[in-house]
C-alpha cells in the first residue's frame, strides 16, 4: 500500500506544479486541507509570509502570479510515513517566474530553488496537504532597469 501512497502523493504534487503554472485555482485549492498552514521562508531563514488556509494561500498566489508566466518543478523526494493515512515529505523544487509586463524598478524575472516540507494526510477522498514550509536555500531577483 505505502508504494500506492507514495504515487498519489507525487501525483498530487505534480498537480500542485503544473496548477500553479497554468493558473488553475480551484485545482490547486483542492490540494490543501481546510486548515492548512502555509509558510515561507527567505535564504537567510526568515518567515516571509504565513497563510492558515489553502484558500488564503491560492489568492496570494493569484496576485503574485497575475500576468506571469511560470514553471514550477519538484524532484528527490524523502519520504516519511507516520501512519497510512499521513506522511511528510521533503521535495527539492525551482521555480522561475517571468513577469513580461514589469515596471522599471519591478522584478522581470524571479529563479528560486529550495525545499518543500509537508505533511500530506487522506481523509478518504485523496492527499491533501496539511502543512507546507517553502525555505529558498537560493534566489535570484532580476529587476526591470
Amino acid at each position: 500500500m505505502e508504494l500506492e501512497d507514495r504515487n498519489g502523493i507525487r501525483a498530487a504534487k505534480a498537480k500542485y506544479c503544473r496548477f500553479l503554472d497554468t493558473k488553475n485555482w480551484r485545482g490547486f485549492e483542492a490540494l490543501f486541507a481546510q486548515e492548512a498552514k502555509i509558510s515561507v521562508f527567505d535564504v537567510e531563514g526568515s518567515a516571509l509570509v504565513s497563510f492558515r488556509s489553502g484558500a488564503e494561500f491560492s489568492e496570494s498566489a493569484q496576485r503574485f502570479l497575475a500576468g506571469a508566466r511560470s514553471i514550477h518543478q519538484v524532484h528527490n523526494e524523502e519520504f516519511s510515513f507516520e501512519s497510512p493515512s499521513a506522511a511528510s515529505v521533503i521535495w527539492s523544487m525551482e521555480d522561475y517566474i517571468v513577469y513580461p509586463e514589469a515596471r522599471r524598478g519591478e522584478p522581470s524575472s524571479i529563479h528560486g530553488y529550495g525545499h518543500y516540507h509537508e505533511r500530506w494526510e487522506d481523509h478518504g477522498d485523496g492527499w491533501q496537504i496539511s502543512s507546507l514550509e517553502l525555505r529558498r536555500t537560493i534566489l535570484e531577483t532580476l529587476i526591470r532597469s
